[in-house]
């Protein structure tokens, strides 16, 4: 296993046509370079320069297939990328149009599938608008033609049109986190719908209107875990149980425990059965005093339309003197937890509705009423090894070390 870090090199807003973590662009070219088959599962899929990589690779035979949100999901404002060269004015959405219209016209040999599922808790407590879509993972899977197999994570959405931000890549071939990436796949091709029926499903629906049901799955993976509309385990939602996993990882900590995430407010959950990593943060903090605590964000409540709960956790543990906080506006994009020599790993952050799940829920939207699951699609990966911690412990004091301390 391997893990790699971009910080860029400034604050400044100026967008790269690789995206917000350009070198690892160019490192997931090389890595899919000798790849049989290729599974990627993106929240924005509009990078050009993997796109080009990836029709390269189709041409020659390789098996793609890209699951991703709808076009419906990108941002219609226009930014300015700057190569070193030229500047570009484009938005979001035309780099992905771009690339759906190169799908079709060319009759490109790649798999391109929409994930149009949706959440809705209520009009004004959706995390990421009100018909917020639920992928938000960035995870790859590649199988090589010796029959080997790689599993790639990413804190980075490598979104053409986002500023450059410090990001994370992990790079591992366990067998459970394998396993795992070979059944969420499976899962999420069941669940997901190819472009050219999406197109007659949106002629009579709105993504809303997919219904997702969950399998139950059996808690083999050990380290590598989904959350998913589609995903139990032991007959408990994904994103109950993957919290409950991380509360008592949380709840190891014996010397340090090091926090890092764009956004950082999981207290007071929309879902009343859900849990509180904050809660479990506090728990800890006040049963051993010498348990060094530190937790770094990019968001606090001015940076959010709804960002009053980043200041409910910030109260709960301002108090506390083994915990400090800080936070680097607007370029920290890292989500991993250390826990003394372990790692937990994750595309997710840590907020109220992260680890909300609720089957059968009814979700209203405008005048109809959809019953559906709730759930946001993340992956996490529980890593024991000392050498990878050391890394990300590294890179956690150079954010720290930029970072601007939280006081009330």
């Amino acid at each position: 296993m391997e893990a790699h870090f971009y910080l860029p090199h400034s604050e400044s807003f100026v967008k790269n046509p690789k995206g917000s973590a350009p070198p690892f662009v160019d490192l997931l070219i090389k890595e899919l370079n000798d790849a049989k088959e290729i599974y990627i599962s993106l929240f924005l899929f509009n990078n050009i320069s993997l796109y080009r990589a990836l029709k390269r690779l189709a041409e020659l035979g390789t098996l793609i297939n890209i699951y991703t949100i709808p076009l419906n999901g990108y941002d219609d404002k226009k930014v300015r990328a700057f190569d070193g060269s030229k500047s570009i004015d484009v938005s979001k959405r035309q780099y992905a149009e771009w690339i759906v219209k190169d799908i079709i016209t060319e009759n490109i040999n790649i798999n391109y599938y929409l994930v149009p599922h949706t959440n809705l808790w209520s009009k004004q407590k959706a995390s990421r608008g009100n018909n917020s879509y639920a992928l938000h993972n960035k995870s790859i899977l590649v199988r090589y033609h010796n029959d080997t197999y790689k599993c790639i994570s990413t804190s980075s959405n490598l979104a053409v049109g986002d500023p450059e931000k410090s990001e994370n890549l992990l790079i591992i071939d366990r067998n459970s986190d394998i396993a795992m990436f070979k059944k969420y796949f499976e899962l999420l091709g069941e669940n997901s719908i190819k472009l050219d029926n999406y197109q007659k499903f949106r002629s009579k629906h709105e993504d809303s209107h997919l219904i997702t049901t969950p399998i139950n799955l059996r808690d083999d993976y050990e380290s590598c875990y989904f959350t998913a509309p589609f995903i139990k385990y032991n007959n408990q939602g994904s994103n109950h149980f993957v919290q409950n996993k991380i509360i008592k990882f949380i709840a190891s900590s014996k010397r340090r425990l090091f926090i890092c995430s764009q956004h950082f407010s999981d207290i007071n959950s929309y879902d009343r059965n859900s849990k509180s990593t904050v809660k479990a943060i506090m728990d800890i903090a006040r049963k051993n005093p010498r348990l060094e605590v530190k937790i770094i964000k990019q968001t606090r409540e001015s940076h959010q339309a709804q960002g009053g709960r980043s200041t409910e956790a910030e109260e709960a543990l301002i108090g506390f003197p083994n915990v400090e906080m800080k936070f680097w506006y607007p370029v920290l994009h890292d989500k991993f937890i250390i826990v003394d020599d372990e790692i937990l790993i994750t595309t997710a952050n840590f907020t109220p509705t992260q680890f909300a799940w609720a089957e059968k829920h009814r979700m209203r939207y405008h005048d109809k009423e959809i019953i559906n699951t709730f759930s946001d699609i993340n992956s996490f990966h529980f890593v024991n090894d000392k050498d990878l911690t050391d890394s990300y412990i590294s890179h956690f004091n150079s954010l720290w070390d930029r970072g601007e301390r939280i006081s009330l």
